[in-house]
């Protein structure tokens, strides 16, 4: 996936954000100011060096100096004053992308291996699995809840250089303001597992009128479906084809070509008929039952999915028999 950028040798990925530019205004200062001191320092004393050095192994300085209050005074306080600085410019811009306006928008994002599930509270919807297109409008403040249910992640757009965790067991937040219409990728930053370079989602930023179509055309996507589309569709969304196939190879977990009505055994001993109470159980309690020569990383979808979405990937599972 590729980051959109303004050209093949540009600094940065293309700013796409109110807060982006903000950021890209330090960081240049902070890249032209430190390169600048760097060489008020180092050519000086490369010129000193050379100029000054010892030609003869008998050669004596001619004087010595070992104090001057004036000089001493000066690359004391010009670096104070350069430091306090960049440090309120920072604190200031700190301040501004951890407080989101009331304003805003909210969006709910859950993090899980290997993919983020967008829930959002006003309008009844949701979206996720790998490569899902999570819509916003454009100059719209927009301020994302993030939580996750196995490990640590980071939610973390390049383009509008926001980042933060999710963190098992508690909610982190941030917030932005999408100024430029376009398709941004949406990346984990935090090393989370086998795919964790799968991870991946796109932000699709667009203007009013095609963002109130969007969210339309989503609420109605599940509309004409039979169970075991609805299922299917369940499938790719909640991220369940992350670890389980549907055509008899071997994953992170067991493949769903067949399994409905099969024998599988248990760790620990015993075996178990692969039924519907079987995968209700395995979708909400995972570490109950744990199929032998498997992991037990499957985390629990207890609050996540109803009693009819289950239905329905039952249904579909069903349908691979």
């Amino acid at each position: 996936m590729r980051l959109p950028t303004a050209g093949l040798f540009a600094w940065l990925p293309t700013a796409a954000s109110r807060q982006a530019q903000q950021v890209d205004n330090i960081f240049y200062f902070l890249l032209v100011s430190c390169t600048l001191l760097f060489a008020m320092v180092v050519v000086p004393m490369t010129l000193f060096v050379v100029r000054y050095r010892r030609r003869t192994a008998a050669q004596k300085a001619q004087s010595q100096t070992d104090h001057n209050l004036a000089m001493e005074v000066v690359w004391t306080v010009l670096p104070v004053i350069y430091l306090a600085g960049v440090f309120v410019w920072g604190f200031w811009q700190f301040l501004d992308m951890r407080v989101a306006p009331s304003e805003a928008m909210h969006l709910r994002v859950v993090g899980q291996k290997w993919q983020w599930t967008a829930l959002y509270p006003q309008d009844g919807i949701e979206v996720g699995g790998q490569g899902s297109v999570i819509g916003v409008p454009v100059d719209q403040p927009v301020k994302v809840i993030l939580s996750s249910q196995d490990v640590i992640h980071s939610f973390f757009v390049p383009n509008l250089r926001v980042k933060q965790d999710a963190v098992p067991g508690r909610y982190t937040t941030l917030w932005f303001t999408p100024n430029k219409i376009g398709e941004y990728p949406i990346l984990c930053a935090e090393y989370c597992g086998q795919q964790h370079s799968q991870m991946v989602a796109m932000l699709k930023v667009m203007n009013k009128q095609d963002y109130k179509a969007w969210l339309q055309q989503t609420q109605q996507a599940d509309q004409g479906l039979s169970l075991h589309e609805r299922g299917q569709k369940l499938y790719v969304q909640k991220g369940c084809n992350a670890c389980h196939t549907t055509d008899g190879t071997r994953k992170v977990g067991p493949t769903f070509k067949g399994v409905y009505g099969s024998s599988e055994q248990l760790e620990g001993g015993g075996s178990v008929v692969v039924d519907d109470d079987y995968i209700r159980q395995s979708i909400l309690t995972p570490q109950k039952q744990i199929t032998k020569g498997y992991p037990p990383v499957m985390p629990s979808y207890q609050g996540q999915v109803s009693e009819q979405d289950i239905a329905a990937l039952i249904a579909f599972i069903q349908s691979l028999k």
